[in-house]
């Protein structure tokens, strides 16, 4: 007899343990499948993953449950290292295991169920009560009501009357499965010579030149051939009716064969081989091939300036791993890059590559991971999500633009995709590289310390040198009368572009219109009244947009405070910088890039696509234009407000800022010895911009790190962000106090020092209050033993409706 211990998909925390099922007899269950199960009292079907297969179990033999079902035709959704890691992130991450399963299992694949109640046939004479009989009218002539529709109108609590009402034989409760397989099949047809009908139709088509399409495809299959509905078409000039009714009256039979989706047409790549590297390259290939044959592999952070040919280290690491019969993960952080990168890939290694991504459709996203998990491609090139593709054989994991906050999770559970990948590597015995031009502070400081191998490139393989960088000090532009976004240099530096002919790049880091809309008689501001946080105008729409929960409100055309008509917009966003460009350079042909213009399926490459063909003169965008595109001809950028990034609420606010500088500077001049950048700010002396200017990392990296040695922020520290949210305001300012105060209680040593709690930088969101404790200690470990055993006893308070998020680390306190 086998046992399975399975964890069931409840998001509930009593539940996050493992459940022993028996396997029935004959039925095939292997570790790491998905699986439904009977759960609870009423045992209702549960989709369930098997964690690990035993012999033994402790549940006595008549108490035992069995498995009902086994998914994906008994294929594993968890390989081993996989359920290592999600083991690994419970720990790290402080959430469930269950939680962690689902983040890396396929989107959209998950069981989902749904019940209804169904009356059954009773003595009219039979007694009702009054709330009995109050719902066998509000069923009325239905006979299957959907449950969400009975608890809508009687509220959440029915559900105990209705079992009740069960058990007295009135009505049942009904439990639906539904399934998302997101299966794509092709339809192929082929004669039935045996059918009783065939003789009959083919006397009557050759008497009716109406029924000439049945003729045609009766003609055509005649000799044992199989052709699909278009085939049959477009050879024949049918249309679907002829195919129809052959099928109805069972002349042709139909063959159903699943089908994946492509992403992509490798037809459409030309093929291209390895470059001959540079000095730097290839010691940097030696240095990596060398570390990829020791046992015990040191993570790698390749510090390479833009242009200076990461990407084709990448690849030729890539044709060493797959000439071992293992794959590659290429991780990168915008769907932009995707693209990009992907072009190039394909261009290498051919259909061994595929792709994912939240722009997908699901299906193509679940066939993609069909894919890897079936070894029918070797390269998944996507976002974090990419991490987890169920692949036996890793060699390498590559993390491009390693350095970028979007690698983040800001959903439990908030996992760092660097550290989890840093962790995976390890558990495949697989190389981990991260290329970047300008590395995080903490990363850096790893490799200098030894813990990783730094490479660095200096040099670009383009022949090109770093563009020649000016800043522009934007008081003295106001002060001299300059009210423009732009200042006068850059307004004349793309005006000759224009003549040139040369390409321009215009990088803000905000999108919209305008940053706030105010009345400027009473200076009260819109606000969203979900999230308290200021609307942002857009223009297009003409329309306040909250950014945080996407909140839409009408622009007032008086004000809602003091009935002022005088409302006016303040701030820049990137509609307004396009809408002042057009003004400036009626002539020139404008692009603008950024997550309004971008919402639809390959909206990212046809914009990219317009532009690297010539067909815009200026391409405006928020930090997607600012990384990782090549573009020969772009010859100057403009970085329209430098301050927005360095006056953000965070320690990492300078790292950041610089780092942004830095990757829109390095679009220019990739080709040749003319790129220009203007960097535009209100603090010209800022060390942050002083080194972006100069494309100085190492200089940045000296002041900034001293600055967080001097400060006690990380790596020379940890700490935690604690967020208390819940509907009701005072009960959460209750709760933070009390969780400060046992913390307080428990640092008996005085290891940490503890701020808050405060209203979070974002005091409300979405409806609920939030509320934050920031607690900060030398060492991670014993911040660990102070902090999560105060908050799981702040948890174990059933009746509270107060929630407890907790981050360790986190670059974004808000």
């Amino acid at each position: 007899m086998m046992y399975a211990k399975v964890i069931v998909g409840l998001n509930r925390p009593e539940m996050d343990k493992m459940f022993d099922y028996g396997v029935p007899e004959g039925m095939k269950v292997r570790q790491g499948v998905r699986v439904i199960v009977p759960f609870g009292s009423r045992n209702s079907k549960t989709e369930g993953y098997v964690i690990s297969l035993s012999e033994e179990t402790d549940v006595p033999e008549d108490k035992v449950k069995y498995i009902i079902e086994v998914l994906d035709e008994g294929k594993p959704t968890f390989t081993p290292v996989l359920l290592e890691l999600a083991e690994w992130m419970q720990q790290r991450y402080f959430c469930s295991l269950n939680q962690c399963l689902q983040t890396i299992m396929p989107a959209g694949i998950r069981t989902k169920s749904s019940w209804s109640v169904s009356l059954k046939d009773f003595a009219e004479e039979m007694k009702l009560t009054p709330k009995e009989k109050l719902l066998v009218d509000f069923m009325g002539e239905r006979k299957n009501v959907p449950l969400d529709e009975v608890q809508a109108e009687f509220g959440g609590k029915v559900v105990d009357f209705l079992r009740k009402m069960e058990e007295k034989g009135l009505l049942e409760l009904k439990q639906v499965l539904h399934r998302s397989e997101y299966k794509k099949e092709k339809r192929f047809f082929s004669l039935d010579t045996e059918a009783p009908l065939l003789e009959e139709v083919r006397k009557k088509i050759e008497k009716d030149c109406r029924l000439e399409g049945q003729r045609k495809i009766l003609a055509y299959l005649q000799d044992g051939k199989e052709a699909t509905a278009e085939e049959l078409k477009e050879k024949l000039g049918v249309t679907d009716s002829p195919i129809k009714t052959l099928l109805q009256k069972g002349i042709l039979r139909e063959r159903k064969q699943a089908e994946l989706r492509k992403v992509f047409d490798v037809e459409d790549f030309q093929r291209t081989d390895a470059f001959t590297p540079t000095a730097e390259q290839a010691a940097a290939l030696d240095a990596i091939r060398s570390e990829m044959e020791k046992e015990e592999k040191r993570p790698v952070l390749l510090h390479g300036v833009t242009g200076s040919g990461k990407t084709e280290i990448y690849m030729q690491i890539i044709a060493d791993v797959l000439a071992k019969g293992q794959q590659a993960i290429v991780l990168v952080p915008e769907i932009a890059l995707t693209p990009l990168i992907l072009e190039r890939f394909i261009s290498r290694f051919g259909d061994a590559v595929s792709v994912t991504h939240s722009r997908l459709s699901m299906g193509e996203r679940v066939d993609q991971w069909k894919k890897a998990r079936d070894g029918e491609i070797s390269v998944i090139i996507g976002p974090r999500s990419a991490l987890f593709l169920p692949f036996q054989n890793v060699g390498a994991i590559i993390m491009d633009e390693a350095h970028e906050n979007s690698y983040v999770s800001d959903i439990t559970p908030k996992y760092d995709t660097k550290d989890v990948a840093g962790e995976a590597a390890k558990k495949y015995h697989a190389l981990f590289l991260m290329g970047t031009a300008t590395p995080d502070l903490v990363s850096y400081y790893k490799s200098k310390t030894g813990e990783y191998l730094l490479l660095e490139l200096q040099e670009r393989t383009g022949g090109g040198t770093l563009p020649e960088v000016f800043v522009t000090d934007m008081r003295k532009e106001l002060a001299e009368g300059n009210r423009s976004a732009f200042s006068r240099e850059l307004q004349e530096a793309i005006g000759e572009n224009l003549r040139k002919g040369e390409q321009t790049m215009l990088f803000l880091n905000r999108r919209g219109y305008a940053t706030f809309v105010s009345c400027r008689s009473c200076g009260h501001g819109m606000t969203c009244p979900e999230c308290e946080i200021t609307y942002t105008y857009h223009a297009k729409e003409h329309a306040l947009v909250c950014h945080y929960c996407g909140r839409r409100a009408e622009v007032p055309k008086i004000c809602p405070e003091c009935g002022s008509k005088y409302i006016r917009y303040f701030g820049t966003g990137t509609q307004k910088i396009e809408e002042e460009a057009r003004k400036l350079f009626p002539e020139a042909r404008i692009l603008r890039m950024d997550l309004d213009t971008t919402m639809t399926k390959h909206s990212h490459e046809k914009i990219l696509e317009t532009f690297g063909k010539g067909e815009a003169d200026i391409l405006i965008g928020t930090q997607m234009i600012a990384k990782g595109h090549d573009y020969p001809n772009v010859t100057l950028v403009g970085i329209m407000a430098a301050d927005l990034s360095l006056n953000v609420d965070s320690y990492t606010a300078a790292e950041t800022a610089f780092r942004l500088m830095t990757q829109a500077a390095g679009r220019a001049g990739r080709r040749a010895d003319n790129g220009r950048v203007f960097i535009q700010t209100y603090q010209p002396e800022h060390y942050a911009v002083k080194h972006a200017a100069k494309q100085d990392f190492k200089g940045f990296y000296e002041e900034e790190i001293l600055m967080r040695q001097m400060m006690g922020y990380p790596p020379f520290s940890s700490f935690f962000s604690i967020l208390i949210v819940g509907e009701e305001k005072d009960a959460v300012e209750i709760a933070a106090q009390k969780l400060a105060e046992k913390l307080a209680k428990a640092d008996g040593e005085e290891i940490a020092s503890i701020l808050g709690p405060v209203p979070a930088a974002l005091p409300k969101f979405r409806g609920e209050y939030r509320y934050q404790i920031i607690i900060k200690a030398a060492e991670e470990e014993p911040l660990r033993e102070l902090v999560l055993p105060a908050v799981e006893s702040m948890k174990k308070d059933r009746k509270s409706k107060v929630r407890y998020q907790i981050s360790l680390n986190p670059t974004n306190i808000v």
